[in-house]
């Protein structure tokens, strides 16, 4: 309601940033004062009506006598009898942080105890009471809010293990995630900790919120997004439930002791000249200037503006090129999308709502995004004073895609087995994905599918040796207009518009390509040779000569069609597979980074059906600290959620054996899974607190000590080891491996200086112990 009035009452503005950012019983006054000045009877009638629900919301309700009641019922399971008459006895004498934490347990309590309620009348009747219990718990909270400037950080670290209690009762966090969150409280309350400890665990606790908002979304986002088509205010349903929920508290609270932690090690995040305490997650680092679209409309077939920092609601496994992103939600830091962003150095950062306000406020203007290394965040205005800044870095963000052409051997124009293929004939006769895959077959042949490639030179005398209207083959149409474009001043819109006629013909020229009768043969035999002759699933994967090389990842920028049956549309598949390179979304992406962008050569990977219980990503190290001893991965049910940006679990995962690290639960509220008449459907998901069981985990750990000792170097760039970035798979509890390429991270943001200093202005010691006790100083 605060939120339509300001859009129709601008001068209100002030009072609804007030109440949505620091909310109190006070407030209802503050609207009639406003009211009062209002001469429009409409507008009164309105305010009254918000004053009126304030007042609503605050008035206190005899909890004791309703708590008392509730337990005398014989329904009510016994030990939530026993926390009711609990309750009851202490509330009058209870102060509100004491209140605050009583209430949290209560809402709690409610929640364990729904599935012991077998009528569903009286776990109704349960429900309806969390929701009384809810409103008690805001109110305590509130006034525990105005309390935060003369408590100790021991205090506020009780309040906001009472709000992550709360949040856990009222659906908002998992028992999982709940559990996780306490065991890190309680890991600073045990005493004084280092400077850098603080640091480390308020920047776990600072998801929490995001795990509220990705629950919401679960169940809410789609939803919502169509309501808001007919009433665009329904957008901000979920933020509301956030602003009116235990999450506010906590995150007010995890706001402070940032603020001091920040103060203490001599650095903080900035948001337009002010520091900022909490609210960020850096997901990729990178400094970006561009135009700031905090309430994009992602529509299909509506671009993206390259030079764009955009607000994103979530992950987007399609995504253009475009100068940074903003996520609203927790994000899926290995998904293709981010990966790819991560190795050309465009920032990412997940954002918590409050943040998301202050963008909005400042919707198209020119801003710049500057996310360190170490994940500090800077977004600013831009002015004069950055020109330095940006001057040290090119266009291109350093990256350079230079394919070995000299290794390239198209002569063979057969269908081969990847059984006969290792990791050598990368980039020689077929792709990466082929080629490692096949080497991972030799290794672990128990994991890996069965699978035949159809190699460069297949490309080659198939599409690109048909002959052209305008004389001699596509391949000299296609360098005629390539040296035609470079000859045109680089960012023209003539030259823009011609790159985009040129591509759009020869996309539509590979996908028109007429496959020859020997190519079908040849194709036939290959099956029928490897898959014997029954009819399998096959996933037709793109794997081109300019991916996962060691400077570019590529990931995610061609096509993989999954579980193809039908022979007719497998042939239809495979010029739909060729042709990928060439759409507007991986054309743009990878095109200004060739030097020889005539020799993008596409190889397939026709690989064997694998209906995995659940799929993911594991790189072989910490990605925000780079430790080897550590693994990172993202793994949600069903297939491909992980790589395609669905919400997933996020883990980090010692390989000696230590305790999981949870980052985020799996909240993509539906899973992929093979349909029988080809393709994939999507059915719900369980809503599972964990994906991984512990004996999965077990099996990742020990495939990834073995990779070393089996697989040949993974290496980047400079030719230094790197990291191992493996597409996983369990089908009935055994791993499944699809694909390993490098990890590669951006060396232009390795390099630059302004990032590398943000994370060097720490003026403190930062194994200086905190005291708990004592107040924070932010």
């Amino acid at each position: 309601l605060s939120a339509s009035l300001s859009e129709d009452d601008p001068p209100f503005m002030p009072i609804r940033i007030k109440i949505h950012g620091a909310p109190d019983a006070s407030d209802a006054q503050r609207v009639r004062e406003y009211q009062a000045g209002v001469k429009d009877a409409g507008l009164q009638q309105r305010y009254e009506e918000l004053a009126t629900e304030i007042d609503r919301i605050y008035r206190a309700e005899p909890l004791p006598s309703e708590l008392t009641q509730l337990s005398a019922n014989s329904w009510v399971p016994e030990n939530l009898k026993q926390a009711f008459r609990e309750g009851a006895s202490r509330w009058e004498s209870a102060g509100p942080a004491d209140r605050m934490a009583l209430s949290a347990d209560l809402l709690a309590a409610i929640r364990d105890n729904l599935s012991a309620t077998a009528d569903p009348g009286r776990r109704l009747e349960l429900l309806d009471f969390s929701l009384r219990l809810e409103s008690d718990h805001f109110r305590v909270a509130t006034r525990v809010r105005q309390q935060l400037p003369t408590m100790s950080r021991q205090q506020i670290l009780g309040a906001m293990a009472a709000a992550g209690e709360a949040a856990y009762g009222v659906g908002l966090l998992n028992r999982r995630l709940q559990g996780a969150l306490q065991a890190e409280v309680a890991g600073l309350l045990d005493g004084p900790v280092p400077v850098a400890d603080y640091q480390r665990s308020l920047a776990y606790l600072n998801r929490a919120p995001g795990w509220g908002l990705q629950a919401l979304r679960r169940y809410f986002f789609r939803p919502m997004m169509t309501l808001s088509e007919v009433e665009p205010l329904a957008h901000l349903f979920i933020q509301d439930q956030l602003r009116g929920g235990p999450l506010l508290l906590y995150s007010q609270s995890l706001n402070l002791l940032a603020r001091d932690a920040g103060a203490l090690a001599g650095i903080r995040h900035k948001l337009f000249g002010e520091d900022a305490g909490a609210g960020f997650t850096a997901l990729n680092p990178g400094l970006a200037r561009g135009l700031l679209q905090a309430r994009p409309v992602l529509e299909h077939g509506k671009p993206l503006r390259e030079d764009g920092i955009y607000v994103l609601p979530e992950t987007v496994s399609e995504l253009p090129p475009v100068a940074g992103i903003l996520t609203a939600g927790e994000g899926n830091p290995l998904s293709h999308v981010q990966l790819l962003a991560r190795n050309l150095g465009i920032p990412n950062v997940t954002i918590n709502p409050g943040v998301q306000q202050t963008l909005l406020e400042n919707d198209n203007t020119i801003i710049v995004l500057a996310v360190s290394p170490g994940g500090l965040v800077e977004i600013s205005e831009d002015d004069p004073g950055w020109d330095e800044v940006f001057a040290e870095s090119d266009d291109s963000r350093g990256v350079r895609i230079e394919p070995d052409l000299d290794k390239l051997d198209l002569s063979l124009r057969r269908v081969v087995p990847i059984d006969k293929l290792s990791a050598a004939d990368s980039g020689r006769t077929v792709g990466p994905k082929a080629a490692k895959l096949a080497e991972l077959r030799k290794h672990y042949p128990e994991a890996v599918s069965r699978g035949v490639a159809i190699p460069f030179g297949v490309f080659k005398a198939v599409v690109l040796e048909q002959p052209h209207p305008d004389g001699g083959t596509l391949f000299d149409w296609m360098k005629r207009q390539y040296r035609k474009l470079a000859a045109l001043p680089a960012g023209n819109s003539v030259r823009r518009e011609r790159s985009e006629q040129f591509r759009a013909e020869l996309y539509r020229r590979i996908l028109d390509t007429r496959l020859s009768d020997s190519f079908r043969d040849d194709l036939r035999q290959a099956l029928k040779a490897t898959f014997g002759d029954e009819p399998v699933g096959l996933f037709v994967r793109s794997d081109t000569n300019v991916e996962d090389l060691a400077g570019f990842t590529g990931a995610g920028l061609n096509l993989t069609l999954p579980n193809v049956v039908d022979f007719d549309l497998l042939q239809e598949s495979i010029t739909q597979v060729w042709a990928s390179p060439f759409t507007a979304r991986a054309f743009s992406w990878r095109q200004s980074h060739m030097t020889a962008p005539e020799h993008v050569y596409t190889s397939i990977l026709l690989l064997e059906s694998v209906g995995s219980d659940k799929s993911g990503v594991l790189v072989t190290a910490d990605i925000d600290t780079g430790a080897r001893d550590t693994l990172s991965v993202a793994v949600n049910e069903g297939l491909g959620g992980a790589v395609d940006g669905q919400a997933a679990e996020s883990l980090r995962i010692p390989l000696d054996g230590g305790p999981v690290r949870v980052l985020a639960s799996a909240t993509a509220p539906t899973r992929r899974v093979l349909s029988l008449e080809g393709g994939i459907v999507e059915l719900p998901s369980s809503g599972t607190d964990a994906v991984l069981s512990p004996a999965e985990i077990k099996q990742l750990r020990e495939f990834a000590r073995s990779l070393p000792e089996r697989f040949p170097p993974i290496t980047d760039d400079a030719g230094g080891s790197a990291p191992a970035d493996v597409e996983f798979g369990f089908l009935e509890g055994r791993l499944r491996l699809f694909q390993l390429r490098p990890f590669l991270d951006s060396s232009s943001v390795a390099r630059n200086s302004y990032l590398q200093q943000m994370d060097s202005r720490a003026g403190a010691d930062l194994n200086r112990r905190v005291d708990m006790r004592g107040r924070p100083n932010p």
